[in-house]
């Protein structure tokens, strides 16, 4: 994300990562999205040549899930509608 920008653009840029990761899964790819890379920004910037006035927001790994390895099929609850979302008149 540009350096200039806020957490107004952050958002979008959250939406658009969620898209992106939806059509992955219609396309039978697999996508987990990484919060902790913002924490090594400099690492992350050196081997990916990210320019020094960008704001690493995540990362978004992607590919092709292998049923056979265990970590693959943990699986997390969702919180209900009630717990997440407020809704007023």
């Amino acid at each position: 994300m540009a350096e200039g920008f806020a957490v107004r653009e952050a958002v979008d840029v959250g939406m658009w990562a969620q898209t992106l990761m939806l059509a992955l899964t219609a396309r039978g790819i697999a996508s987990c999205a990484q919060g902790a890379l913002s924490l090594y920004p400099e690492v992350v910037r050196e081997s990916l040549g990210v320019a020094a006035d960008r704001k690493l927001l995540f990362g978004i790994s992607f590919g092709y899930e292998d049923a056979a390895v265990a970590a693959n099929s943990a699986r997390v609850e969702r919180a209900t509608l009630e717990d997440a979302v407020a809704f007023h008149d």
